[in-house]
């Protein structure tokens, strides 16, 4: 049901959710402006504020609400905010929020013991009664648009639906609709990524695994050190026949911005291609492509190639782990000659796989010199060139990329956070993993980040906690603070296991990222599993509109299933569930981890779990 009131103002219904005393905002230069509606016809509403005039729909399609927004401004302006939709308040038990790019998932129950506010990009899924309510925008947008509101006690207070033109030259604002429908939320997701994919690919074939050298080596990266483990796995019965690229991560470069080899990398890159793919890998290499240091010639020599502040000079949008710089601007042609050669020249090396690194941040800087390009365009006009460069020689992981930039140049896609064997990165990891099932060989290949072996149970390393990050984060008139001595492997092999069903579960890339020759005969095999097994479709949290953290994930492979039921928790969890009501038949399945098989009477898995540990089970159609 559709409902619009003289006043502007309109209630909407879907079934068990009311959702009354609607409304639009448009805000200019971040002052509400009034707008003074008047019906044209039904379900339609035009009205004029002091910047512009505007013009608002609400229709049902296909058991759908949409809802759409468009105007024209008198004049550009820096900053206009549009809200196509305001509901008050709604009542609801669960809310599950994406992230714009990798990590980012919120899974909040209510009632929510404090206020806070939330913001999910894409689509925000509202559960109340068991039935889930999803607002959604298309992936690729015309301008960028998000989902706010706040938490208050058993309900939602103020949930807007909003785009944003941030320094738009342009005054025609045409925006993507915004649709409202309810149901079951896996359905829902499902359908919604079915409906937003711009480049149908093959995902038929099973995904290779790789090792990468950033979680264990970081800036410390050599050519000696990669080749070493490249020997390694190239010797191993089990990793060699699985593992089949080499990835060298940030750290053989100048600086960010001047790519070519350190002294790190005496012999050169195109050496290093050479050796690895003599080996029998293909090379991979890191690059950010936006980010140009201080001391970087482009920043030196061509500013006109840089992204501007407001008012309209180079300004430092990056900054990560104190480390600042200027970002591209890929609306100038010379920027994206830079790129299309940078990348044809690595691609002609021989590397067949690129991870693209702080992709996001290239939207840090508010003004662009070309203001006609929507900010949803910035990304994907900064991977162009990159794409072209490349010309199908080689693959694309996009890191820290937000999604809205589509999947046509893109391979692969960071969904997780940065994952350490940590067991507080492992657990806030494990949402981000499950929540983007819906995207996994539908629209890319998901990538949860490092599959890491190595911790305090799986390793015979004396340098395993040599590596301290967080000590660039230290003043000097600061006083010790113990937790700037972060340990990046902490890990319990329980926990180590954890980390890998969920990089199993997630059925995406599986990348090492370990000394290898440091693992110890646990950890190794622990490697050697994780890389050998059958890759299937992303596992579905069977829990993730109810829980804060999935505990429960099913995910098929080939005819049979696999089933990981976790415990997050600080004390022992008992766990009772029966087979066939997840499609298991049958009494008997294979412990993954343990590789044995189990019986379970009657078909009733029945166990007590240990605080921080899972257990992973096969059927036995794998």
């Amino acid at each position: 049901m559709i409902e619009i009131h003289p006043d502007g103002t309109f209630d909407l219904v879907l079934g068990e959710f009311r959702l009354e005393h609607c409304r639009t905002k448009i805000h200019v230069n971040r002052e509400e402006e009034p707008v003074s509606w008047s019906c044209t016809a039904p379900g339609e509403l035009s009205g004029a504020s002091r910047s512009g005039s505007w013009r608002f729909s609400a229709a049902e399609q296909a058991g759908r609400i949409v809802l759409r927004l468009n105007g024209t401004l008198k004049a550009p302006a820096d900053l206009v905010e549009v809200t196509v939709l305001e509901i008050p308040e709604l009542a609801a038990d669960h809310l599950l929020a994406q992230g714009l790019r990798m990590g980012g998932c919120e899974a909040v129950k209510l009632p929510c013991r404090r206020e806070k506010e939330f913001e999910s990009f894409y689509h925000c899924m509202i559960t109340r009664n068991g039935k889930t309510l999803m607002l959604s925008m298309p992936l690729r947008q015309r301008q960028p648009g998000s989902f706010r509101g706040r938490f208050e006690g058993e309900r939602l207070g103020d949930v807007r639906a909003r785009y944003e033109l941030l320094c738009y030259s342009g005054c025609e604002v045409e925006l993507d609709p915004v649709t409202i429908e309810a149901g079951d939320g896996f359905a829902l997701l499902e359908n919604w990524t079915s409906g937003n994919i711009e480049c149908p690919r093959d995902f038929s074939a099973p995904p290779e695994a790789g090792w990468n050298s950033w979680d264990y080596y970081r800036w410390t990266i050599t050519e000696e050190e990669v080749l070493k483990n490249a020997e390694f796995i190239a010797r191993d019965p089990v990793l060699s026949k699985h593992v089949k690229r080499i990835i060298v991560d940030d750290g053989w470069q100048y600086c960010y911005g001047e790519w070519e080899a350190n002294p790190y990398f005496p012999s050169g890159m195109e050496f290093l291609a050479k050796e690895l793919t003599k080996m029998g890998f293909e090379p991979g290499l890191w690059f950010a492509p936006s980010i140009i240091e201080p001391h970087c010639f482009i920043a030196q020599q061509a500013p006109e190639m840089l992204a501007l502040s407001l008012g309209g000079q180079p300004c430092l949008a990056y900054e990560c782990m104190r480390r600042f710089g200027f970002v591209l601007d890929p609306t100038v042609e010379k920027t994206r000659k830079h790129l299309r050669e940078l990348f044809s020249r690595y691609a002609g090396m021989g590397y067949k796989y690129f991870k693209l690194d702080f992709l996001n941040s290239t939207l840090n800087a508010p003004r662009f010199h070309d203001g006609m390009v929507p900010r949803s365009e910035i990304v994907r006009r900064l991977l162009e060139p990159v794409y072209e460069g490349i010309d199908g020689r080689a693959r694309i992981l996009g890191c820290n990329y937000p999604f809205l930039a589509g999947n046509r140049m893109v391979d692969s896609v960071r969904i997780g956070a940065d994952i350490h064997a940590r067991w507080p990165n492992i657990r806030s990891n494990a949402l981000s993993a499950g929540a983007r099932f819906w995207a996994n060989k539908r629209l890319w290949l998901n990538d949860p980040d490092f599959a890491v072996c190595r911790g305090v149970e799986t390793s015979d390393d004396p340098n395993l906690w040599r590596l301290n990050p967080l000590l660039v984060f230290v003043e000097p008139g600061a006083a010790f603070d113990a937790e700037r001595d972060m340990k990046l492997a902490t890990a319990t092999k329980s926990e180590v296991e954890i980390l890998l069903g969920v990089v199993l579960m997630a059925a995406g890339a599986v990348n090492l990222s370990d000394d290898m020759t440091k693992l110890n005969a646990a950890g190794l095999e622990l490697a050697r599993k994780v890389v050998a097994a059958p890759s299937g479709e992303a596992a579905k949290p069977l829990d993730l509109f109810t829980e804060e953290c999935p505990a429960l994930w099913l995910q098929r492979v080939g005819n049979g299933r696999r089933l990981m039921t976790v415990n997050w928790g600080e004390t022992p969890k008992r766990v009772r569930l029966n087979l066939a009501d997840y499609g298991i038949p049958g009494a008997e399945m294979r412990d993954f981890w343990r590789d044995e098989p189990v019986a379970f009477p009657g078909g009733v898995l029945e166990l007590e779990l240990a605080p921080h540990s899972c257990r992973l089970f096969e059927t036995p159609a794998l």
